[in-house]
């Protein structure tokens, strides 16, 4: 029975392994191994044979033993066993083991037997254990040991076995008994695992073994993965980590079995994880309350991580061997030798060869390692080896090589080695040569001989046939072991990440100016340079595909033209795939994941582990990074963390800033690698003083460390600091509060660091002097507002501040030369020395000022003079006295002397004289009096206390008397009269002061004794003259009687050499000069320093506004949260209902009838509106009082003043009022003009401001300009700015900004709002309009002139007529109008309109569509909303008879006029008025006005609110809401009470305005107690809207309707508009040019009017004055007069060409099929699609018919443009600028496509879309409804906004490979979708509801839909798809609702019209034809063919 059952098996597994022959002939002479051989062979086959038939245990034991010991002698009958079904025998026998009857022992040997033979003819041999795994398969396996397993008394004994198998090793067979596996001796077998299967198995079972043996396993499993990395990457592709993860979450807390999981877990996530295991993970580490799992939270951070490529693991002996078709040599112009390595065990016996050439088995040239890491050359050419001394390879990281080889190079080394990029070692070697007779030659990676013992991988390969420049690998280096293409693009720089950037720019700094010739800033500027042809192999894991055998011989990588080679494997080699965890997270959701895991940490453990993650994720991911850069996530990231500022840890920050570029255990190695991430966080000082005292000095001091530390300050200062405004920045941070005093010294010291860093004119010097300059003489200023931009601002401390600064400027420059000379060359330095000092400093700032003076004289000779020249020495003598002091006091000397040593010193600067004598003038009177004698409020900031003061002039006296005693040439000094009146003045002034005094005190009397002795001092001196001799000696008498009056004179007269009576005045006209000079000096220091102070707040208050806008946009970011919550997102909201709003993108004809989701549930991180700091709202009243400050003229070439210095922190004017929207203007664009506007949507206005840019054109929400032109929010606006009439002005909405280039404006039009001629309508080609209204019509027209000269400079590649006339018979769809053509009609347009409606070329709806638009209707303004008629009358019957005249409304008289009773009202109220004089009307009410149109569309947003908007907040009654459609139509038309409205748009062709989809709550009707919700159809819509909609259209375009339409017309548009005749008259103010709003003043009067405009509406403007003609309805009236037969109409006779339109050629199955630029047909094969409408421009992403990683631009057929790592499966175009692809990396990618005069066609990335699981196969794309579809693997089709690259819906066909969606397809006309799958057909509407399905069941392997395609009419009653087949079949579908049971709900279904059966011609007569393209090019079928042809199917012409 067993030989019965497996029979049929062995013929069907084995067919595809080859067999080994064992055939004998008996005459040729047979050797002994060979018969010996035969012998075992024969054995293996009987023994096989026995095993089959034995029935009891000891045959099958003794069957065993045998096959056993065969097996293990020779290799060959491991052939035999598979040929004879020996592994299905096992398998079969391990599942009939009985557990009753045989003794247990013999059940046991008999599994043992079983298992060792299994693993000794699995043993080294690969094609069997291929067979094995995929034949018979493991899972066969576990399902036969399953009983085994379960089974107590065995149980043990199997697993024990099992573990044996898997490791090759059977001393392992009682691992699991008790205490076994803790055994060192047990853990010392566990090395390498040999069979993974044995492993998987074993992990299948792990749930059904007791807990000891499950945690024995889990012991193994963690010690393995500890082992070795093959290990790892064994259990990584077995795919455990889910399970894993699972028991992680189940087991016990602190269980050992636990720490095992996390330890196994965490090692295996090291090699990254594929895109379900990431999923899984990333959904567990969120719980259901969004809180983060901790634990988890720790396996994402440990799989972040892990930064394996994938690579190709060699193990021992094991190559890789590649034989190149004609390759006999190696390449005649050297080479290069390229591979990315990571060694785990160096050789150990000997060395072992890397890469080698072999020719004819010799060994030409080879590159060996040794065990010491070090490499080596061998070659032919050479006897000896050449070792590379210097070149090292280390152990456990990835090491990247380069070989370069010239063949001859008389100067340099012929060989070059690089590592990791950096040249190490050279060799002088001669080119190899081959043998003289070459027959074969192969490439060798590895070494598979047998003393081989290396464990290493190997991630890439490459040899090119040139050798590199020398900078070349360098940046190769730096592409990392994940890049595996072929360096054909010429934007790699963005592969590299931001280390790897950072890393070039040092270097490429460092060359200094060798940067210019450096062939790296070639590479990094347009690529490598060298041509593909040269990559003669490029071995990557890739070509390591699994197949039929573990490693087929897979095709080589290379250029198409090169016959296809292959790799062959030798000995043990594994590919192991490395999952990157970050690449998992990139294409699950990007960089937003990271954002969402730190936006939910709720404490500091989470937050660091959070923030972990996000920089591991992007440090060596640059998809991920520029992902991040896309989102503006660092600013997000900085906007999240400052509301977690308070849990910022340490940890948090060194992970952090580890990222930005500090390395904090080596800091001398700190940078900065990513500026984008240190700018948006490191530099947002409001972020870092909201954390800990310790993060903040750690974050202060993190500056010195780059800029004084690191081995690269250099480079940060130069490169990286460069225009960031560092210094500034500090500035401004110190002038506020946001740091706490105590950190005053930390934020200077840092401040200090930079500036000495960089201490340029521009960026340091000059700001730093304005702030000084703007605050040290400031007192505490007025508290401002809250809403106040400088509310900030610390006035209480700028002054001291400032005075920080000051002195760490002056210690700066005291301490070097060198910045002493950039500051003096930089600003006027005498001048800055007086602005600083003012006249009233305080001591410190007069201190640090001297020390500036005593530096200058220290360093220039000519200071003294220059001072002297300003006014400087005179300003010191009235100034200094008031800020004396100690410090000052040493300065002030240091001045004056010069110390020679020894106590020496002589007068250097006598010019300071005049100075001390001044301040000990001051100092005296200080101490005489009680208060000071000259002090004001300034000066008494500040002053020393008088006991100091006393001390001080104490110290002051002795000093000059010191002076005078032991200095010469301090005596000289007063030789100057001057100076020594000077001195006299002083003392009789101390004198006079002391007299006065009630009490003299013991200081006083101290003083004047020295003042005594000085002056004798001076007396005596000879070259004191003698008048001033007597003087002094007068003076010291004085003073003496002073102290007192009735002691005599202790002075000896003779030494008085003479008496005056009268004294030597003090002043000459000499010291009046120079006073007055001084005067006007200090004056213009004053109006400077006013003018800084000024500049500086104002300043201030731009910072501050620069701040708060900036924090407003980042808030406003919230559609990075969309990217992972929507429901295809990785943590979707499954709790929130979708919403659904009303998309503004209008389709063709104006049609809006796209819904976009709302997304209320998104998490608001907006900032808290209540917390407003540092708002501009007001202007600060001392900056509003002085706007134009003229400069000083005398301010040399530096003026610090608001005009001419550079603004904080922007280069802009300081006058600019639209600084505040700059930020949201395109890099480079400039504001040419700014106005307020308003924005119409619907009966709701949005103010804004419209800026037409240089470039661009924005409009700007929520801003608008005052009367000084400075831009303020809305919500501050003045009334009269926002007054648009009848609209609700919407203050407080989010401010957005839209932003167009002027090449998408396609067009606009001039508009009336309320019958105002102040509107204007703009058009884009995104399919979005702008309806906006001015402030009045000058505005309006100054804006149309500009977008006019805009559309004239614009180059239209299509003209815009062109749409108007299109005909049928051109390959477009006929008849289609979009907003396009409507927008720019002008008046002989309007009869081509006409005239084509007439010829029935455009459709009924189009016609009217262009008069509405025309006519000033448009769909953004509901008082003018476009006008539909009624055209059904019937509303009761169960089918809607069509052909019936009584269906139809009559469409010549008004909705008023069509019953009896309804006209004699209406003539009765005309006639009623007419006698009162009044201007008479019909109706009261309009057919359209803005509450109409929301009362239609009440269940759809926006529409919902509007609603309530005119309804005061609240809905109306509910009997009077919009509930049935056939008691709407009875009270416009029958009821005497009702209205007369019309229809609106949306009843032709939007269903869902008919459903409440928001499930809103409308009430009950108060008749029927009935709840409202969806709008109650007629019974033969059968309850289905869609159907309505349908028949509707039907209805508008029938022949009945066509005919009549005219009069309907005319009643609207035309001659009949105000006919009294036709009682089509309406209120008088409902007509264009009844009222002019703005001639009315009074407001109440104005709104009033507005009132009654919108309760009785607008009739459009009117545009016929003649009756309107009719169709012609000739022939067949579905069709244009021109045409007789249409597919719709005559499918049937549908024939095939015998000639084929286009051939392609075999081989080349058509992909595609298009309209050429001149009308003709095109095709292109699998993977190359043209260009609309550029026929000469291709995109291909399959050039190489392999798979493709990279998408190639083609022009003229020359490749400009290669764009890598992009895995693409399809491409589709929207538009010429508009692509869409789908991928393998799950994602759907939008594309720009970029012209531009002289530069090739260029196409980058705007949007990457995720939503799908698995990989996406196929995309549509269409700009007519501005959707993207793609279907995908999973079961799914998503439906993409193609504008915002944003999810819409989803398409479900199911959840496995059977419903993977291959086909898509959209409908231009409708929006339909059909999708499709092996199992279904289904179509949906372009919203994604269902219309229609049909079930697919088939047992073929391909396809039974093999393409789809849409017949396109702008309009037909039955619309058809025509689906092909893979049997060479076209089917003709439609689809209805015609079998519909009586009274059910409407079911759609696919009916099939005809089966097309395509014609087998030529080579294909003898098989099936595939039809793989369909397309419907007017009224022609093209299909194309598998053999490369296309063939249309025509309808014969009538004769």
């Amino acid at each position: 029975m067993l030989r019965t059952l497996l029979t049929p098996l062995s013929s069907r597994f084995s067919a595809t392994f080859p067999n080994t022959p064992h055939t004998v002939n008996e005459e040729d002479d047979v050797s002994p191994e060979d018969f010996a051989r035969d012998v075992l062979v024969e054995l293996m086959r009987n023994s096989i044979a026995r095993l089959k038939d034995a029935q009891d245990v000891g045959s099958r034991l003794e069957v065993l033993e045998e096959i056993l010991r065969v097996a293990q002698q020779d290799a060959c009958t491991k052939d035999v066993f598979r040929e004879m079904d020996g592994f299905l025998v096992l398998i079969n026998l391990l599942t009939t083991v009985d557990m009753g009857e045989p003794p247990m022992e013999q059940i046991l040997e008999q599994l043992r037997l079983a298992f060792a033979i299994l693993s000794a003819v699995l043993k080294q041999h690969t094609i069997n254990m291929d067979y094995f795994r995929l034949r018979v398969g493991y899972e066969s396996l576990s399902r036969a040991l399953s009983p085994s397993i379960s089974s107590a008394p065995i149980q043990l004994q199997t697993l024990g076995l099992l573990i044996s198998f898997a490791m090759q090793d059977f001393s392992l067979l009682d691992y699991y008994r008790p205490g076994r596996s803790d055994a060192p001796e047990v853990q010392g077998h566990l090395d390498v695992i040999r069979q993974p299967g044995g492993i998987q198995v074993l992990w299948d079972s792990l749930t059904d073994m007791p807990s000891e043996s499950r945690h024995a396993t889990l012991q193994a499993l963690e010690y393995l993965t500890s082992q070795c990395l093959r290990n790892r990457a064994i259990l990584n592709n077995l795919n455990i980590a889910p399970s894993l993860l699972q028991f992680l979450l189940a087991s016990p807390p602190d269980s050992r079995e636990r720490r095992r999981i996390q330890k196994t877990l965490r090692r295996v996530l090291e090699l990254g994880a594929s895109v379900s295991e990431a999923r899984l993970i990333l959904q567990s580490v969120v719980l259901p309350d969004d809180q983060l799992h901790p634990e988890v939270l720790e396996v994402v951070r440990g799989a972040t991580r892990g930064r394996w490529p994938t690579h190709i693991s060699f193990m021992s002996s094991a190559s890789l061997c590649f034989s190149p078709n004609g390759v006999k040599t190696l390449p005649y112009t050297g080479f290069t030798y390229m591979a990315w390595l990571w060694v785990e065990t160096f050789p150990t016996h000997g060395n072992q060869s890397l890469f080698a050439f072999d020719v004819n088995s010799t060994r030409v040239i080879s590159l060996e390692i040794h065990p010491d890491g070090k490499l080596s050359l061998k070659s032919t050419a050479q006897e000896e080896p050449g070792l590379f001394p210097h070149a090292l390879i280390t152990k456990a990281r990835w090491t990247h090589i380069t070989l370069v080889h010239y063949t001859h190079r008389s100067l340099n080394p012929s060989i070059r080695l690089f590592i990791d990029g950096v040249l190490c070692d050279g060799l002088n070697w001669p080119y190899p040569k081959n043998p003289t007779t070459a027959t074969s030659a192969s490439y060798v990676v590895g070494d598979d001989t047998s003393n081989a013992t290396m464990q290493w991988c190997l991630s890439t390969s490459y040899l090119i046939s040139v050798p590199l420049d020398n900078e070349l690998p360098r940046f190769i280096h730096h592409l990392g072991p994940k890049y595996t293409a072929n360096f054909q693009s010429d934007e790699l720089i963005k592969q590299l990440t931001y280390e790897a950037s950072t890393s070039l720019n040092i270097h490429l700094f460092n060359l200094g100016q060798q940067t210019a010739t450096s062939g790296l800033l070639k590479v990094l500027k347009s690529g490598v340079g060298f041509n593909e042809d040269a990559v003669v192999f490029l071995l990557k894991p890739d070509v390591l595909t699994e197949g039929d055998a573990k490693f087929p011989d897979a095709i080589q990588d290379e250029p198409a033209q090169v016959p296809a080679s292959r790799w062959k494997i030798q000995g043990d080699v594994m590919k192991v795939e490395g999952h990157g965890f970050d690449y998992a997270v990139w294409k699950l959701g990007g960089a937003a994941i990271y954002l969402r895991l730190v936006q939910l940490a709720s404490n500091s453990h989470e937050l660091s582990r959070a923030l972990g993650i996000l920089t591991d994720g992007l440090r060596n991911s640059w998809q991920n990074s520029e992902d991040m850069e896309q989102l503006r996530g660092y600013d997000i990231l900085n906007h999240l963390l400052r509301s977690k500022a308070h849990l910022i840890n340490m940890t948090g920050f060194e992970t952090l800033f580890e990222f930005l570029g500090l390395n904090f255990r080596s800091t001398d190695h700190s940078t900065i690698v990513n500026a984008v991430a240190y700018r948006a966080v490191a530099l947002d000082f409001l972020l870092w003083s909201r954390t800990s005292p310790e993060i903040q000095r750690a974050h202060l001091e993190h500056f010195t460390i780059l800029v004084q530390t690191s081995r690269y300050k250099r480079f940060n200062v130069k490169q990286r600091y460069h225009k960031m405004g560092i210094v500034r920045k500090f500035l401004f941070v110190l002038q506020t509060d946001l740091y706490q005093p105590t950190l005053l010294p930390t934020l200077t010291d840092a401040l200090r660091a930079i500036v000495e860093a960089n201490f340029s004119p521009d960026e340091t010097i000059k700001p730093l002097l304005s702030m000084i300059a703007a605050n040290v003489h400031t007192d505490t200023g007025p508290t401002a507002s809250p809403h106040s931009a400088i509310s900030r601002i610390d006035h209480a401390n700028q002054r001291e501040r400032a005075e920080h600064v000051l002195t760490m400027v002056v210690s700066l420059l005291c301490s070097s030369s060198q910045l002493l000379q950039k500051f003096a060359a930089a600003v006027p330095f005498t001048r800055i020395c007086l602005l600083l000092l003012g006249d009233r400093p305080s001591p410190t700032v007069a201190t640090e000022v001297l020390k500036l003076v005593r530096v200058s004289i220290d360093s220039s000779q000519t200071f003294v003079r220059k001072f002297e020249l300003v006014s400087g020495w005179v300003i010191l003598k009235n100034v200094i006295p008031y800020a004396w002091s100690g410090d000052a006091h040493q300065v002030i000397f240091d001045i004056l002397l010069d110390y020679q040593g020894d106590d020496k010193s002589i007068v250097r600067c006598p010019n300071i004289i005049p100075a001390i004598i001044a301040s000990l003038h001051r100092g005296l009177q200080y101490s005489a009096t009680d208060l000071p004698v000259i002090f004001d409020t300034l000066s008494v900031e500040g002053a020393t206390p008088p006991t100091v003061a006393g001390e001080d002039l104490e110290a002051l006296l002795e000093a000059l008397i010191q002076l005078h005693s032991t200095s010469p040439s301090f005596k000289q000094i007063f030789k100057s009269a001057q100076a020594t009146q000077q001195f006299i003045d002083t003392h009789l002034a101390f004198a006079s002061a002391v007299r006065s005094l009630p009490e003299i005190s013991q200081r006083v009397t101290s003083l004047m004794d020295k003042m005594c002795h000085f002056a004798i001092a001076l007396a005596l001196d000879p070259s004191v003259s003698e008048k001033q001799q007597a003087e002094l000696m007068a003076a010291a008498e004085e003073a003496q009687r002073a102290l007192n009056p009735d002691a005599p004179s202790t002075i000896d007269p003779q030494l008085i050499p003479g008496r005056r009576m009268s004294r030597h005045k003090s002043s000459s006209s000499t010291s009046s000069v120079g006073e007055r000079a001084m005067q006007k000096s200090m004056q213009r220091l004053q109006d400077w320093r006013k003018t800084i102070m000024i500049s500086e707040r104002k300043r201030l208050r731009r910072t501050a506004i620069d701040i708060r806008e900036n924090q407003r946009q980042i808030a406003g970011l919230t559609d990075w949260v969309k990217i992972i919550t929507n429901e295809r997102g990785l943590w979707a909201n499954t709790t929130a209902e979708p919403q659904w709003r009303l998309d503004e993108t209008e389709g063709p004809y104006r049609v809006r009838k796209k819904l976009e989701p709302t997304f209320d549930h998104i998490i608001n991180s907006k900032i808290d509106p209540t917390r407003r700091s540092g708002e501009a709202g007001d202007v600060d009243p001392d900056v509003q009082s002085v706007i134009n400050v003229e400069v000083p003229p005398w301010a040399e070439s530096y003026e610090l003043t608001s005009t001419e210095m550079e603004d904080h922190w922007a280069d802009d004017d300081p006058e600019d009022k639209h600084r505040r929207v700059r930020h949201q203007l395109e890099s480079g664009d400039v504001i040419e003009a700014v106005t307020t506007v308003a924005r119409v949507i619907g009966v709701d206005s949005s103010a804004g401001l419209l800026i037409f840019g240089r470039n661009n054109l924005y409009f700007l929400d929520g801003l608008v300009e005052n009367d000084d032109g400075e831009v303020i929010d809305a919500h501050y606006a003045p009334r009269k700015l926002l007054f648009i009439p009848g609209s609700t002005v919407e203050l407080d909405g989010r401010q957005g900004t839209l932003r167009w280039s002027y090449d998408k404006v396609l067009n606009h039009s001039n508009r009336s709002f309320l019958f105002r001629d102040v509107g204007i309508e703009i058009y884009f080609q995104d399919s979005i309009s702008l309806f906006l209204v001015f402030l009045d019509k000058k505005h309006r027209q100054l804006a149309h002139q500009r977008l006019s000269a805009v559309l004239q400079r614009r180059v239209s590649i299509e003209p815009q007529s062109s749409a108007l006339l299109r005909s049928p018979g051109i390959p477009a769809i006929f008849g289609r109008v979009g907003a396009k053509v409507l927008s720019g009609l002008r008046p002989d347009e309007l009869s081509i309109a006409q005239r084509k409606w007439q010829t029935r070329e455009i459709s009924n709806f189009t016609y009217l569509s262009i008069l509405n638009q025309l006519s000033g209707r448009t769909p953004s303004d509901a008082t003018q909303y476009p006008v539909f008629p009624w055209v059904i009358q019937d509303y009761t019957s169960t089918t809607l008879d069509l052909e019936s005249i009584v269906t139809y409304r009559d469409l010549s008289k008004p909705m008023g006029a069509l019953t009896d009773a309804r006209r004699d009202a209406a003539s009765a109220r005309y006639a009623n008025l007419e006698s009162v004089g009044e201007k008479p009307f019909h109706y009261g009410t309009h057919f359209s006005s803005s509450m109409i149109v929301c009362h239609f569309m009440i269940r759809l947003q926006p529409f919902t609110s509007m609603f309530k908007t005119l309804q005061g907040g609240d809905w109306d009654l509910p009997d009077r809401l919009f509930t049935d459609i056939k008691k709407a139509y009875d009270s416009a038309s029958r009821d005497i009470r009702g209205d007369v409205r019309e229809l609106i748009p949306e009843f032709y062709n939007l269903p869902e305005f008919l459903e409440n989809l928001a499930n809103l709550d409308f009430g009950r009707q108060q008749s029927t107690n009935e709840k409202i919700d969806d709008v109650g159809l007629p019974p033969w819509a059968k309850q289905d809207p869609h159907l309505f909609v349908t028949l509707n259209r039907e209805a508008l375009e029938s022949e009945h309707v066509s005919r009549h339409l005219n009069e309907w017309i005319d009643l609207i548009w035309g001659h009949k508009q105000r006919d009294p005749e036709s009682l089509n008259v309406f209120h008088p103010l409902s007509y264009e040019g009844s009222i002019d709003l703005d001639k009315i003043t009074d407001e109440l009067e104005r709104e009033a009017t507005v009132g009654i405009i919108h309760n009785f509406g607008q009739t459009p403007k009117k545009l016929f004055q003649s009756p309107h003609p009719q169709r012609i309805m000739q022939g067949t009236y579905t069709l244009p007069l021109t045409l007789q037969r249409g597919i719709v109409e005559d499918y049937r006779l549908l024939e095939q060409t015998r000639r084929a339109s286009r051939d392609l050629g075999a081989g080349c199955p058509v992909h595609s099929i298009f309209v050429d630029s001149i009308g003709g047909i095109g095709t292109y094969s699998t993977g190359i699609v043209s260009v609309p409408p550029h026929a000469e421009e291709q995109v291909e992403w399959y050039p190489r018919g392999g798979r493709s990683d990279e998408v190639r631009i083609v022009v003229d057929r020359k490749v400009v443009q290669v764009i890598e790592s992009v895995p693409c499966n399809s491409i589709a175009f929207a538009d010429g600028e508009n692509m869409a692809s789908g991928g393998n990396d799950h994602t759907v990618r939008l594309w720009k496509l970029v012209r531009s005069y002289g530069v090739p066609l260029r196409v980058t990335v705007s949007h990457v879309m995720r939503g799908h699981k698995e990989l996406v196969t196929c995309v549509a794309a269409s700009r007519t409804w501005s959707i993207v579809v793609s279907g995908s693997k999973d079961g799914s089709a998503i439906v993409w906004d193609l504008n915002r690259g944003t999810y819409v819906a989803s398409i479900w066909h199911g959840d496995d490979e059977q419903h993977e969606v291959h086909l898509v397809a959209i409908n231009e006309s409708t929006g339909n979708i059909a999708t499709c799958s092996q199992e279904k057909l289904c179509l949906h509407t372009v919203n994604a509801r269902r219309i229609a399905e049909l079930g697919l069941r088939s047992t073929s392997i391909l396809p039974c839909i093999t393409s789809i395609a849409f017949l396109e009419r702008e309009y037909t009653a039955q619309g058809i798809i025509a689906t092909a087949g893979s049997d060479g079949t076209i089917a003709l579908r439609t689809w209805n609702t015609n079998d519909t049971p009586a009274g059910e709900k409407a079911e759609w279904k696919f009916r099939t019209l005809r089966e097309l059966i395509v014609r087998k011609t030529g080579a294909g007569r003898g098989r099936d034809i595939q039809i793989t393209a369909l397309k419907f090019i007017g009224e022609v079928l093209y299909h194309g063919q598998d053999d490369g042809k296309v063939y249309s199917w025509t309808i014969p012409e009538q004769p």
